[in-house]
């Protein structure tokens, strides 16, 4: 299948711009000259065809049409899918990358195919820790770890830390929450010998309209909701329409929950915040029993947005040991192997110790 190709051009002499995510700036790998993200829309909105007709609303409408359809043909052109012939995990990439690897198992991919334009994402938070921070974070989340596979802890696995932009479902709107509970008081007191107890049992009701904005789910089966889960939140003053020019030098990967399925979990999520913002009102009470409680959703909009991880999966004995980096703000969390052989050693170790103190005290009874 052909794939197009597209550049972003350095206004001075038009080599490859890429995005250099510590100065978020676009920076020339050849005349090294930097602009802003303001200064590359100035330049290209002066370069650009005439501006679209705004003679009527009508022809607004058809325009703006006609430019989602635009953008979706081009991010169908830009982006490439890499497929890892080992473990099956799809890869989006820019269009001018010509090889990478599988940011799950380190395999070599290859180019299959373009991507349609309804993987287009509305949003992307671009990257801002660089990768020095995220090898200097492996480094010491693995420090006085002496259990680990010892490959575990070389240099050549800091090398796979992969810049990854996960695919998430954002989704906004409001919510109507009731419960209902009983919460009892329990008062006691002493006279003499017998203890007195008094127990008020009350019929508890809170309720209340509320607003959730952008509550997140990733779109990637491969990836552990809950691994997600521990590096958020993001900030998302720093989220900007998405443009595949953030994707230089980064890998994203390809969808496969669609949105109502992600839209679920999301919903379970603000249903129990919900729940418990209600039940945090109801205090000055003993005991508080849940009896009836019910979430109803109004105005939901949902948005598809890529955010920044950086990535690193290691393999184990069949199982996948991941450690994940939010990108944005640093926040970092894993889950560690251990070798089998190191704690068998380290068991009979203790036991030679235990042994050979059992017997020099024992001898030094006799």
């Amino acid at each position: 299948m052909e794939i197009k190709t597209v550049t972003y051009q350095c206004p001075n002499c038009n080599a490859a711009l890429e995005y250099d995510n510590a100065a978020g700036r676009f920076k020339c790998l050849f005349c090294d000259s930097e602009f802003t993200e303001e200064q590359m829309k100035q330049y290209f909105a002066e370069n650009e065809s005439d501006p679209l007709s705004q003679q009527n609303l009508e022809a607004e409408r058809t325009a703006a049409a006609d430019e989602a359809n635009q953008q979706a043909e081009e991010f169908s052109g830009a982006s490439a899918l890499y497929t890892c012939p080992n473990c099956g995990a799809g890869v989006i990439c820019d269009s001018l990358t010509a090889s990478t690897r599988c940011h799950f198992c380190h395999t070599p991919v290859i180019l299959t195919g373009r991507l349609s334009g309804e993987f287009k994402p509305d949003l992307i938070i671009p990257f801002s820790t660089t990768r020095e921070q995220a090898e200097q974070a492996f480094r010491e989340y693995r420090k006085g770890k002496i259990l680990l596979p010892k490959d575990f802890s070389s240099e050549a696995q800091i090398q796979n830390i992969t810049p990854l932009y996960v695919p998430y479902w954002l989704k906004s709107g409001a919510v109507h929450g009731y419960l209902e509970a009983e919460g009892k008081k329990v008062r006691t007191w002493r006279t003499g010998d017998t203890q007195h107890t008094n127990t008020k049992i009350f019929k508890v009701i809170r309720q209340a309209d509320m607003v959730f904005v952008r509550v997140p789910c990733d779109g990637s089966k491969r990836i552990d909701d809950s691994l997600m889960e521990s590096i958020e939140p993001f900030d998302y003053k720093q989220i900007k329409p998405f443009s595949m020019s953030y994707l230089s030098g980064c890998g994203a990967e390809k969808y496969d929950v669609n949105s109502a399925e992600a839209g679920q979990h999301i919903d379970q999520r603000v249903a129990e915040a919900a729940i418990s913002v209600l039940k945090s009102d109801m205090t000055g009470y003993s005991s508080i029993t849940e009896q009836n409680k019910q979430v109803s959703y109004t105005n939901q909009t949902t948005v598809y947005a890529l955010l920044p991880v950086w990535f690193l999966n290691y393999t184990y004995k069949g199982k996948d040991y991941p450690f994940v980096m939010n990108g944005q703000t640093g926040t970092r969390f894993g889950i560690l192997p251990v070798s089998g052989l190191k704690k068998f050693l380290l068991t009979a170790g203790i036991l030679a110790v235990l042994v050979f103190l059992i017997l020099l005290i024992g001898g030094s009874l006799f």
